[in-house]
């Protein structure tokens, strides 16, 4: 669309050009001339014709970039620049969900965006920096929790190749009809700010768990395709009727089956599961030892300092779910979730994330980490492969079933540089339907010596973790974590410092809540409480830069010794992302 506030109608043209990532032109179109008079609008249409495309998708997101000028007389007068990818979708109950003729099943999380201390005010970077670690457990989709996140994290889910579904603000709440008209407003709000995303896939034009009128569903429906015309514009709601898709929860229906029986005329999505049904519904009816936990024991909402015992029931339950939604006919489906997060209307945090409020992996992070297959996804940004990885402390309070998470073929366990054995994957009733199950040892002993997993691929080792018995704590060590993605000057950003507790050898103590008092030099400051107790062996704190040039000073002392730590970031002039 070409705008003019002249008094006295002019003659301009619009120009298009698709420039792909080296800056090269691929193919350009000017319109003739489109006279305009003041404060007139005018839309103009072009097509441009792409041979052979380079086309977008989770292991291969390439992104072009579209010029549109308004000229006259060979002067540009204005110019805008927007980043696309070049794909194709399709949503039926036949082939479930296709991208560029390929199926493909949507296996992915949810995300609030939220941070301690300043809640939705985050960096751009520290956007990237959660689609990074989404990216990095093995997810190529995230639902956006009830409303449109920052467009810095639409960014970086196009540069990672994540599919979104994009959802309007509102849930469990209806309103009257100022507020519905409303909503009908963000419908079209959302959609002209992001339609040019290859990452968004699926709009959430619903309000979700809200008891909406069907007048308003199709309203809703009908508005969407409008702002997104043609056959890639695919809607989602959560009752099944209006929306192009079905997106209940998987506590929405009932156990046993919850929807392996359904049997709808539409392609539907799991939108949350692994969280609700076992926090409210006692639903974890798979499980032997399931009714001998206490129900703190036993839900998915564990915070990373309850236990080695508690934090691997909150990854049963989600492997448990996720096995029982692969054997429905749905598309795909999201868990609740990635991140811990405060819901403002409680005073405690909720739990079910992954990894906690401060981004730090929980054992379940490391249970969706195997789930990708470990093919390596060539010049991808974010690294793939095999893995393996130990779920235990190494304590006498280490259970004696041993699960090592892999995606490799076999795993050899070596207990004090001995083999103690080499198992297949575990096939069992949490485990029929997964790509790659778990691997469970039988120990003899816990809390003494080393124990190391290898993952073999076809016999030779491709991937391998090592845990060690801790001792008591000694000191301490900083790590920022930023993933890569360092601050930059001429930009404030936000990111974490962690200081974890560690034994004379380096080991990390996960039952150490020493207290860590942080400090600070540079152009920076330290938001959050401090000094602060460490969670199972592990005290954060938020550093906030101020977007000028220079070294950062951060310090980290126990509060009961002397042990203390320091690290150095270089604000430089060139960011990594």
């Amino acid at each position: 669309m070409c705008y003019s506030d002249l008094r006295d109608q002019t003659g301009c043209s619009v120009v298009t050009r698709l420039l792909d990532h080296k800056n090269r032109l691929v193919a350009e179109q000017a319109s003739g001339e489109v006279l305009l008079g003041g404060m007139e609008d005018k839309t103009v249409v072009q097509a441009l014709e792409v041979r052979q495309p380079k086309l977008w998708s989770p292991r291969s997101p390439y992104l072009y970039r579209v010029e549109s000028s308004l000229s006259r007389g060979g002067r540009d007068l204005d110019k805008i620049s927007t980043r696309i990818g070049i794909r194709r979708i399709a949503f039926d109950t036949a082939n479930g969900f296709t991208i560029n003729g390929e199926k493909c099943y949507l296996r992915g999380t949810n995300r609030h965006q939220e941070y301690p201390y300043i809640g939705y005010a985050l960096s751009d970077n520290a956007h990237f920096r959660d689609a990074l670690k989404i990216k990095r457990a093995g997810f190529d989709f995230v639902r956006l929790s009830h409303y449109p996140h920052a467009p810095a994290f639409m960014d970086a889910c196009d540069a990672l190749g994540i599919f979104v579904m994009d959802a309007i603000p509102g849930w469990q709440f209806f309103g009257n009809g100022r507020f519905q008209e409303r909503s009908i407003q963000d419908c079209r709000d959302m959609i002209r700010r992001d339609r040019n995303h290859p990452s968004a896939i699926l709009w959430e034009v619903s309000l979700n768990e809200s008891d909406m009128t069907r007048a308003f569903m199709e309203k809703s429906h009908n508005v969407a395709h409008e702002e997104y015309p043609g056959d890639q514009c695919f809607t989602c709601g959560w009752q099944d009727f209006a929306y192009d898709l079905f997106i209940p929860a998987r506590q929405h229906a009932a156990a046993p089956e919850y929807w392996k029986k359904y049997a709808g005329k539409k392609p539907f999505f799991i939108s949350e599961y692994g969280d609700w049904e076992y926090y409210a519904q006692n639903a974890g009816f798979n499980q032997p030892e399931y009714r001998n936990l206490t129900s703190e024991e036993r839900n998915s909402r564990q915070l990373r300092g309850f236990g080695e015992k508690r934090l691997g029931q909150q990854a049963l339950n989600f492997q448990e779910a996720l096995n029982d939604n692969l054997a429905s006919p749905a598309v795909g489906c999201a868990n609740w979730l990635m991140f811990d997060y405060n819901r403002g209307y409680a005073d405690d945090i909720e739990a079910s994330g992954i990894c906690d409020i401060f981004r730090i992996p929980k054992v379940a992070y490391y249970f969706y980490a195997s789930q990708r297959a470990p093919a390596r996804m060539p010049r991808h940004p974010v690294p793939s492969g095999p893995m393996c990885h130990v779920v235990s402390y190494r304590t006498d309070d280490s259970d004696l079933h041993l699960k090592v998470y892999s995606n490799c073929e076999q795993v050899k366990l070596i207990v004090d540089g001995k083999c103690a054995a080499v198992l297949d994957p575990d096939r069992d009733a949490f485990s029929s339907q997964l790509a790659y199950p778990p691997f469970t040892f039988t120990l003899g002993r816990s809390g003494d010596g080393t124990l190391e997993a290898v993952g073999l691929i076809g016999g030779r080792k491709a991937a391998r973790h090592t845990v060690r018995e801790p001792a008591q704590p000694h000191t301490i060590q900083l790590a920022a974590d930023w993933d890569g993605v360092s601050p930059a000057i001429g930009q404030k950003d936000v990111f974490f410092v962690h200081a974890s507790v560690l034994d004379k050898k380096g080991t990390g103590v996960h039952s150490a809540s020493d207290s860590v008092e942080f400090g600070i030099r540079g152009p920076g400051r330290l938001i959050g409480s401090n000094p602060i107790r460490a969670e199972a062996g592990i005290a954060s704190i938020l550093v906030e830069t101020t977007g000028e040039e220079g070294i950062l000073e951060i310090t980290g002392k126990k509060s009961d010794s002397s042990a203390s730590a320091k690290i150095k970031v270089r604000i430089a002039a060139e960011n990594t992302n």
